[in-house]
């Protein structure tokens, strides 16, 4: 009954759909939860993992020349060529076989990572409260939700208290939408239901509790969803990659049409020049390159994942790499982010116990999102809360930024408020001084002088304030002003041991760090002055706001240190920062940081962090250390290498071969491959180039930020393809006019030279310096040898034949030899001076 779905369940109160839903207020039990989860998993889709494993494999088979090949293949077949049509099906099942494996490990191995980092919600079971995992939440649920928690199910408000939620998700609309218990009327649109709130969409502010109706697929977003399954966007880096594998193709297929119609002009045999331009096509076609670029991201997440960087987005992993500024507050990454108290001071600045009396109320009965300032208060073990009772509560938000609490000792109602300096004081019309009341503004320059002087120390500050109001159960907003100023409370967070090391570190890497900070900018001063950025200039957000876009994408290049930012000047900064050619992490963990984590190209939060930040970021922290972002900043960039390496010698490697190609089967009267050859030369050259993900990477390729450069690739491709071209030229005339051999052992002596050009070519290509100069990892040079290997072993093997090899002479192998030597030699002084001039 519970897995029905109920239409416009917002018309219908809370208490005819507990009924409903055969649930209560004090939760569901725990037998009934866990078989509620079971049948949620059955009606869910049981085929999803084997329907993605299929879809995955065909994926391999999707490029247009490898269907092309397969439907020649089987053309074969009727034609009674039965051994190449079933050696070319082989190889192009191994191949894709290979590539589908790389790929699902990878993509099992994020799935794992992700469950790290998954968004939790709080419910009641058995009368009690427990934390569980969104997807484990089942239609019934009573939730409690709070600031910053993503909704994890749709379904109905039973109590709410100053609840706002942003449905922009859903609606679009970016302002927040007040939301209340009052059912709604019948007719009423989804948009408009007060009383509804709806999965994936997040908390502003205020607490509420809720009845869970629908989850998974029957939520309104799981809808939206399934019509739509969008797939998300495409960063610079895969565009660019994406852009030249495309090109190179197009290349190709022009290249390898022409090869068919002058062979087929020249009288050679139609079946066997179909197949070979068809195998040339595919062979020539970086048709691996996605299953590449899955296997080194992947690896490069595992890595990270051992540095405490967690991955949600596999993108994410090479963006990373290319940061030059990043972007963060200063609690908890430049700070120790153990916030302790240090002093409660009366409007006289002496020491007082009411100040910290009611501030420790306030925080004590305080039922909003965790934070450092009210876990500090509450660590004050001295203060007794017993005669005192909760009334009511004003949760905390960024723009009134203040919380009120409304208490009763039995005799009278205190409102007692706490928060930003400026909005306290705003809202006072008295203060208090040795239990008198005067008017504020006799002192109101002193307060603030006194504010000040504690920023200079370094010291975080907010204010207290309370009035006495009538016995009424409930307070608004309104009600907070005349009220009468009690004094201040200074909180101290020392910069962490050795996070000056780390900050010169990442400036030597290349990357400029920038303080977004809502405190006070003689706190960010003083903290920036102890942490080694001494920079006198400060942007402040009251300034901020005034300026003009092209004012502030001048200033963000010169100023290193914001303070008193405003939520939405977060995104403006970043925004700049990208307008100037920057690629920008942004490290945030509150909820009013998810819009500027969206914005930066690396959104980075921490696995403590509020829900909506965690739902927005790319990049999950364990913990929250500059150092460890520092670690995944390297392993990012390994990655971008590791991934530029396989461009590199694919590009490089088939451009040449094209070229060798398309001149040799013109001026030989026979194919200078087989179709079978040209294949296996394919496989096992692919099997080389999955190797390349785990790579090790030189230091020196690690210091600055990396950026896809599609035309230096180019330019490197053109400048190896010949050579490598040009080194065929030289071993068809040494086949043909020193040895002069047959077709047959031409094409074993050129199946033999090409092959073991291409692992050297790999291992010349992998490193800026000298071969013998840089150890590549040990798989990379286990595969190498083993590939190589292969090449010289396969003439004498039963397969042999099948691939129409046999072995050289020994002459003939040594002079093949020696030109993988020359190759060698020349391909070093060529690396060097390409790397120098391109």
């Amino acid at each position: 009954m519970f897995m029905q779905f109920i239409k416009d369940f917002w018309t219908i109160s809370c208490k005819e759909l507990m009924s409903i839903m055969k649930t209560q207020i004090d939760g569901l039990s725990e037998e009934e939860a866990s078989r509620r989860i079971q049948q949620q998993e059955r009606s869910g889709k049981k085929n999803a993992d084997w329907y993605e494993d299929v879809f995955l494999f065909l994926r391999q088979y999707q490029n247009p020349l490898v269907l092309i090949l397969i439907f020649a293949s089987l053309l074969s077949f009727l034609l009674k060529e039965y051994t190449g049509g079933v050696i070319v099906l082989v190889i192009l099942f191994i191949t894709g076989f290979l590539s589908f494996i790389q790929e699902s490990n990878a993509g099992r191995v994020i799935k794992k990572l992700q469950t790290m980092t998954a968004s939790k919600a709080c419910v009641i079971r058995s009368g009690k409260e427990k934390e569980i995992l969104i997807s484990e939440v089942v239609p019934g649920d009573i939730v409690l939700i709070r600031a910053g928690d993503l909704i994890p199910a749709d379904g109905i408000l039973c109590e709410a208290n100053d609840l706002h939620v942003n449905e922009a998700i859903l609606t679009g609309e970016s302002f927040p939408t007040e939301k209340t218990t009052e059912t709604s009327l019948p007719g009423t649109p989804m948009v408009q239901a007060k009383n509804a709130v709806f999965k994936g969409t997040s908390v502003v502010n205020g607490t509420a509790i809720m009845l869970a109706i629908h989850t998974g697929d029957f939520t309104e977003l799981g809808k939206i969803i399934s019509m739509l399954r969008k797939a998300p966007d495409e960063t610079a880096f895969e565009k660019g990659v994406k852009r030249f594998g495309m090109f190179l193709m197009r290349v190709t297929v022009l290249i390898a049409l022409a090869i068919l119609i002058l062979n087929v002009l020249f009288n050679k045999p139609i079946i066997d020049s179909i197949l070979f331009a068809l195998a040339l096509s595919v062979g020539m076609t970086p048709e691996l390159l996605p299953a590449v670029l899955t296997v080194t991201l992947s690896a490069g997440a595992r890595k990270m994942a051992s540095k405490k960087v967690i991955v949600k987005k596999l993108n994410a992993v090479q963006n990373l790499g290319e940061i030059d500024v990043l972007c963060s507050d200063k609690t908890g990454t430049l700070t120790e982010g153990a916030v302790k108290l240090h002093s409660a001071v009366d409007s006289n600045g002496e020491q007082s116990d009411k100040v910290l009396q009611y501030a420790y109320l306030n925080a004590f009965f305080e039922s909003g999102f965790p934070n450092p300032i009210d876990e500090a208060i509450r660590n004050v073990k001295s203060i007794s809360v017993g005669q005192f009772q909760k009334i009511d509560e004003i949760p905390y938000d960024f723009i009134r930024k203040k919380l009120s609490i409304l208490v009763t000792d039995g005799k009278r109602n205190i409102l007692i408020t706490k928060g930003a300096v400026n909005s306290i004081l705003s809202c006072c019309d008295s203060f208090e001084l040795n239990g008198e009341c005067m008017p504020i503004q006799q002192r109101l320059d002193q307060f603030y002088y006194q504010f000040n002087s504690f920023s200079r120390l370094g010291f975080r500050t907010i204010a207290v304030c309370y009035k006495n109001i009538d016995l009424h159960a409930t307070v608004r907003k309104e009600d907070e002003n005349g009220m009468i100023f009690l004094g201040f409370i200074t909180f101290y967070d020392p910069p962490k041991e050795g996070i000056a090391d780390i900050i010169q570190r990442l400036k030597q890497d290349g990357i400029s760090l920038k303080i977004i900070s809502g405190d006070h900018p003689f706190v960010v001063k003083y903290i920036a002055d102890q942490i080694g950025i001494h920079q006198q200039e400060i942007l402040i957000g009251s300034d901020l706001m005034k300026m003009t876009e092209e004012a502030l994408q001048h200033q963000v290049n010169r100023v290193n240190l914001f303070a008193e930012i405003e939520p939405i000047q977060k995104e403006r900064i970043i925004r700049a920062l990208q307008k100037n050619n920057h690629v920008v992490g942004f490290l945030g963990d509150g909820i009013n940081d998810a819009n500027a984590l969206r914005t930066a190209d690396v959104g980075i939060s921490v696995d403590r962090a509020v829900d909506v930040a965690k739902d927005a970021a790319n990049i999950i922290l364990l913990e929250k250390d500059m150092r460890v972002i520092r670690d995944g900043v390297i392993e990012g960039r390994k990655t971008f290498m590791n991934t530029q390496k396989y461009i590199f010698v694919v590009t490089s490697a088939n451009f040449g071969n094209m070229i060798s190609m398309a001149f040799s089967s013109l001026a030989l009267p026979f194919l200078p491959l087989l179709p079978q050859q040209i294949l296996l030369n394919n496989l096992l050259s692919d099997i080389l180039s999955l190797a390349i993900g785990t790579d090790a990477v030189d230091h020196e390729t690690l210091i600055s930020p990396k950026r896809w450069d599609i035309h230096y690739i180019q330019r490197f491709m053109i400048v190896f393809g010949i050579q490598s071209s040009v080194f065929d030229f030289f071993t068809f005339a040494v086949l043909l006019f020193i040895f002069h051999t047959s077709a047959y052992y031409f094409r074993v002596g050129w199946f033999t030279e090409g092959l073991l050009t291409q692992v050297f070519t790999l291992l010349i290509i992998r490193t800026h310096r000298p071969i013998w100069k840089s150890k590549p990892d040990k798989y990379l040079l286990a595969t190498a040898m083993g590939v190589s290997l292969i090449v010289l072993l396969l003439p004498y093997l039963p397969v042999r034949h099948y691939f129409q090899l046999s072995p050289l002479s020994l002459p003939m192998l040594m002079c093949m030899l020696f030109i993988v030597l020359l190759y060698i030699l020349t391909a070093e002084i060529t690396k060097k001076w390409a790397m120098s001039r391109i």
